[in-house]
């Protein structure tokens, strides 16, 4: 994996409750669990789009997965200023629909690998409020096998095609983010915070995939499989192309965060935290579009590839924390 791994999309706003001088250098570690539940919804209005678009022309597909991801941050502090980077990494498999995906009659395998890198700033403007800000790279990785078997052309009965395709497609986000922070002390050791952000991000999907076709025996072929293969060009009956292709859009988010801070000394802190993110994406431009022919198949690049897909995605997010300052 190269970078890698999502979803999570997560962001994050440091929260530093330590009883250190007003212009005192400090730096902690944070290590934390994840549990996210994130949903997206694919929509094509567009008739007229292009064959190996997202999903069909005139549908919406629905693809949803809850998994674990094991967050570690580093931060850094001076006065009313704040530093932090961001990793967290998860997996889960089945995100989008095992039957009528990526079109209507085909079934669907995938696993999939998520991962996200932010790098944060905040401000403190008094001991409520304080502004935050930054940037974040997340990826998801998802494998997948679609599979279909197809009449013959032509209304024969004696063979049909098993077809496959077999890859991987890769979903980056890439954005920066702004949100207001409130906190407040509720008692002794416990602290509470509410967070409003905004935050826009472009969206690249790429797929690199094979796509076969078998042409296999039906009980109508009195033949042997071997023989009915013998009669197409290679002897084999198989036909494959490495299909690539690359859409890139963009849109925006509205996140809400809420929790809680649990002091157990003046140095080690636990947060117990939620967060949700509504993102919403235009439809995208297809930026390559290429199939390569296997065994003295065609090859071209289709130059005027449209989609017609939109994006919306949903994440919640349920956090545990620990953090020691140094």
């Amino acid at each position: 994996m190269n970078y890698k791994k999502k979803l999570t999309l997560s962001l994050a706003a440091v929260f530093c409750f330590h009883a250190s001088a007003e212009d005192e250098f400090t730096w902690g570690m944070s290590i934390g669990y994840e549990k996210i539940d994130y949903g997206i919804t694919l929509e094509n209005t567009d008739a007229g789009t292009s064959s190996s678009d997202i999903v069909a022309p005139n549908t919406i597909s629905e693809g949803s997965m809850s998994y674990g991801a094991v967050a570690i941050a580093l931060d850094m502090r001076f006065g009313n200023h704040s530093f932090s980077v961001k990793s967290a990494n998860g997996d889960s498999d089945d995100f989008m629909p095992s039957d009528g995906f990526p079109f209507a009659g085909w079934k669907n395998v995938d696993s999939n690998e998520r991962s996200e890198t932010s790098l944060n700033y905040s401000y403190k403007i008094n001991n409520n409020w304080s502004v935050a800000g930054g940037t974040y790279f997340g990826e998801n990785e998802r494998e997948f096998t679609h599979t279909k078997t197809f009449p013959a052309r032509g209304g024969s009965t004696l063979f049909n095609w098993d077809t496959t395709e077999l890859g991987m497609q890769t979903s980056e986000s890439e954005g920066t983010y702004i949100a207001a922070v409130y906190q407040d002390q509720l008692a002794k050791k416990w602290f509470w915070y509410g967070k409003l952000g905004y935050q826009t991000s472009t969206f690249n999907i790429g797929q690199k995939y094979n796509y076969a076709e078998q042409a296999v025996a039906t009980d109508a072929w009195a033949g042997t499989q071997a023989q009915l293969v013998s009669n197409f060009s290679g002897g084999t009956g198989l036909f494959e192309w490495d299909i690539v292709y690359a859409v890139e859009t963009e849109g925006s988010a509205a996140v809400l965060g809420l929790g809680l801070v649990y002091v157990i000394t003046p140095i080690d802190t636990v947060t117990f935290g939620y967060e949700r993110k509504n993102y919403s994406y235009d439809k995208g431009d297809v930026v390559k579009y290429t199939y390569t022919g296997l065994s003295g198949n065609s090859s071209g690049v289709i130059d005027d590839a449209t989609t017609g897909t939109t994006f919306d995605e949903e994440a919640d997010y349920l956090t545990i924390t620990y953090r020691h300052q140094f």
